[in-house]
């Protein structure tokens, strides 16, 4: 038996809706308790534990417990899918004392010898006790939250919708916090710089004095790595899920990736709202767990889930006939048509409608007006003011820039299919690939295929801060393996140390009425400073 981790979760999580800690081992399907270690373990504990090595982990944390005269904890085990990967989880009130109960637990069932168990525990307390360290939970609990909040994940479009929800809210004369992966910002302003997708971004909009409402945008990574930073939302939106961010901690399938995204939908309240996108088979496989009210939102009014949902007396949010329209039972309201929504580019964006049904929807979960939130989409544009660094467009002369945080195959394609209507078909269009190294293989590979696929020239660009223990030549690798297997080698215009690289070199050389799409994981405001000096305009979509 190996340790893998043990880590504390302050606030629910992939495993429970509280705060646990998460001893994960890895045991071979064989392994057992020998008899001599179950008799030492006898001898020094009075605990008597089975040969089957989960159990007796599960039995020495429950009896170390009562040993401690602390309150028995809620303990559950959950098999990883990481192959004989097993975590055992239990509810904690004081970090260090469970964190040594947990190495305690295991050092006694991995082999370890402890002479005096009392003075080891002690001694081990006494170590991870941190002054500057929170004792309990740092979780926001109910009797602690005043404001009401809005939580908002997926794969992709969490940002962009998070700033369409907190637009809306702040038109309709509320004063908003939120949370996202560009930073925390409380009534349009700044406050932290960074990506604050997680538990401390959560914490810091929630425990703000100066606003009324919050939207925190939610990413797996927080919820992994700590959990979330609240006991409850009163409105959840669930976006989509992609093959994305996989093979980490543990997460190696796409059903579990939901589970853990799905976290923010379980914590909304039973007399709040939770959003799921009914376009999305994972998404939706949710309906079952949420306690709350469920608006259903979709592109497609013919989903036979959604008519049921309707014809049941659910809400739902959807497009039909180019317009926006919200199902109530037997009622039907329009809100918009699409045309007038200036961030779809009158349609054109098919991601960008996902996002604004979301919004929508969620905007309709707080108790906005219908009015408000019909005027609130109407100036709301894709710009640098308002959705920076997502569906940017640049023109330099004739030649179109196209800047987005792309960050995996399924944003590449949308960027690809939305670049395609904003130019003639016999413009050329060059792709910039690239993202983040925490990625698995296969991400690389798509983005390649992809890109050749659908792209005539590819320039392929590393992202120097965002490597993640992988090399630039590992990255390129697999992107290059990607054009090889669509037979699109030839397309490769270049290689680049970065993606501002990649971008000057290929407007510097692109040919008129060109397209240029670029995957901006880490160099916008580096990229949209050169294009300001070369003078380019930002385009403005035909309805705003």
């Amino acid at each position: 038996m190996e340790l893998v981790e043990i880590r504390d979760l302050d606030g629910p999580n992939l495993f429970a809706l509280e705060p646990v800690i998460k001893l994960e081992v890895s045991i071979d399907s064989d392994e057992e308790v020998p008899v001599p270690r179950q008799q030492y373990i006898a001898e020094h504990t009075n605990l008597y534990v089975s040969s089957d090595p989960v159990q007796a982990l599960v039995a020495l944390i429950n009896g170390l417990h009562g040993q401690l005269k602390i309150p028995a904890p809620r303990v559950q085990t959950h098999d990883m899918d990481t192959a004989n990967h097993i975590s055992i989880c239990f509810s904690w009130e004081h970090r260090a004392r469970a964190r040594a109960i947990a190495r305690t637990a295991f050092e006694l069932v991995a082999g370890e010898r402890i002479e005096r168990l009392s003075t080891h525990l002690i001694s081990a307390i006494e170590a991870e006790t941190d002054e500057d360290e929170p004792v309990g939970p740092t979780w926001v609990r109910d009797t602690e939250r005043r404001i009401p909040a809005a939580a908002i994940t997926g794969t992709n479009g969490k940002t962009t919708t998070t700033r369409l929800l907190a637009h809306i809210l702040r038109s309709s004369g509320k004063r908003v916090g939120w949370s996202s992966s560009s930073g925390v910002y409380i009534e349009g302003e700044m406050v932290i710089d960074g990506d604050y997708t997680g538990h401390g971004g959560a914490r810091r909009v929630l425990t703000d004095p100066e606003i009324d409402c919050a939207v925190l945008e939610t990413a797996r990574g927080g919820i992994l790595l700590r959990g979330l930073g609240y006991e409850s939302n009163d409105v959840s939106v669930f976006l989509n899920v992609s093959e994305d961010h996989l093979n980490l901690h543990g997460v190696e399938k796409l059903e579990t990736l939901a589970w853990v995204k799905a976290t923010v939908s379980r914590t909304t309240r039973p007399d709040g709202v939770a959003v799921l996108n009914a376009d999305d088979p994972l998404v939706l496989a949710q309906l079952p767990h949420v306690r709350a009210e469920v608006i259903l939102t979709t592109q497609h009014p013919d989903n036979p889930t959604v008519r049921e949902h309707i014809d049941a007396g659910g809400r739902c949010v959807l497009l039909e006939s180019e317009t926006i329209k919200l199902h109530n039972g037997g009622h039907e309201c329009w809100i918009i048509p699409i045309s007038e929504v200036p961030l779809t580019y009158g349609g054109m964006a098919r991601h960008m409608i996902e996002n604004t049904l979301a919004a929508c929807a969620a905007a309709i979960g707080m108790g906005v007006d219908m009015s408000e939130i019909r005027s609130a989409l109407k100036d709301f544009h894709p710009d640098s003011d308002h959705n920076a660094g997502r569906l940017n467009v640049f023109e330099i002369d004739d030649v179109t820039i196209v800047v987005d945080f792309a960050h995996n195959e399924s944003g590449l394609s949308f960027l690809l299919d939305f670049g395609r209507q904003l130019v003639p078909s016999t413009s050329r269009l060059t792709a910039i690939i690239g993202t983040a190294g925490d990625r698995q293989d296969s991400v690389f590979v798509r983005l390649g295929e992809v890109a050749g696929s659908f792209a005539d020239q590819v320039l392929i660009k590393s992202n120097p801060n965002y490597l993640r223990g992988r090399s630039h030549e590992q990255t390129v690798g697999l992107m290059e393996q990607g054009l090889a297997q669509v037979n699109a080698s030839d397309r490769c215009g270049g290689i680049y140390l970065s993606e501002f690289d990649a971008a000057v070199a290929a407007v510097e050389h692109a040919q008129p009425g060109e397209l240029i799409v670029v995957m901006c994981v880490e160099d916008y405001p580096k990229i949209v400073d050169h294009l300001d000096r070369r003078g380019a305009r930002e385009r403005k979509p035909a309805s705003a």
